[in-house]
């Protein structure tokens, strides 16, 4: 294979990782590990690459299951699997590799318990949400608890309880803010996932119902973050309130959301805002746990 063939290769194959989406998710394990042991050990970045790589078998699963939806879609019809970029069986391999690699380091760098978390999260990703989709709507309902366990898996890796007071709150702040991010996709690509013979919120309520439903989550997903003031888990008074200002200006962004038909194009502003909040809560939670 000659190195132009080899960078295509590698190109197709981080591209199926999706590291774009699984970094951000590695984060929130880092995060869940420093607010329990506030100390940058090898252990830490064990955990957080670990998380990464479940992360990314998880997805690669996701996506052999789904080649078939794919190749249906526009968005993504360019995809490794139903472009031919990856065959099928490479990229079965790739994920048991990936899967085998993140379950030993959470497990070995971690402890169990934390593993069988991790193993618990691709479970009910591929098994349970990747399924729902075919045959409801609302899927991403249960589905976003994928979103709120990564943060559980750093928590019970460094030490800490599964029914501890901080981790359940910080839980319910990712759960809560995968639903609003789900629905301006649906708001952006609905039709193609009607099209693909997915069932779509498009076809059961309006596109104005759906925005106003997309505001009361964030709304829901901000509270979820002040909760995290009021029960202090952030302590810092200066934090507290950047995190209000911050909280203050999405709900005002997302009101536009309502007040304005957004068209299509515009959409993709909105999921920046919110991912945005969501790194700087993550940020807010580490800097203060370094100064407390």
């Amino acid at each position: 294979m000659n190195s132009n063939g080899l960078l295509y290769r590698i190109k197709s194959y981080l591209e199926l990782s999706k590291l774009k989406i699984m970094f951000p998710v590695s984060l929130t394990g880092f995060t869940g590990y420093f607010i329990f042991d506030p100390d940058i050990s090898v252990n830490i970045i064990l955990v957080s690459t670990g998380i990464l790589f479940l992360g990314i078998s998880a997805s690669v699963l996701n996506q052999i299951q789904e080649s078939d939806l794919d190749s249906k879609m526009k968005r993504t019809q360019n995809r490794p699997l139903p472009s031919g970029m990856i065959k099928t069986k490479h990229a079965l391999f790739y994920f048991f590799c990936v899967l085998f690699a993140g379950t030993l380091l959470v497990y070995s760098a971690g402890n169990l318990k934390a593993a069988l978390i991790g193993l618990i999260t691709i479970f009910w990703y591929n098994c349970i949400y990747t399924y729902a989709k075919r045959f409801t709507a609302f899927a991403v309902v249960p589905g976003a608890l994928t979103g709120a366990l990564p943060p559980l898996i750093g928590w019970v890796a460094a030490g800490g309880g599964v029914w501890d007071k901080p981790i359940i709150f910080l839980e319910f702040l990712f759960f809560t803010g995968q639903i609003p991010h789900f629905w301006l996709l649906i708001l952006k690509y609905g039709d193609e996932y009607a099209k693909a013979g997915m069932p779509s919120l498009t076809n059961i309520l309006s596109r104005s119902q759906i925005r106003r439903l997309t505001f009361t989550w964030v709304v829901t997903t901000v509270f979820a973050a002040l909760f995290l003031c009021y029960f202090e888990i952030i302590q810092t008074g200066l934090i507290v309130g950047i995190l209000l200002i911050a909280s203050l200006f999405l709900v005002w962004q997302f009101s536009k959301l309502i007040k304005n038909s957004a068209e299509n194009n515009n959409l993709r502003q909105y999921s920046i805002f919110l991912d945005s909040y969501f790194l700087l809560v993550l940020v807010l939670l580490i800097t203060d746990r370094i100064i407390v």
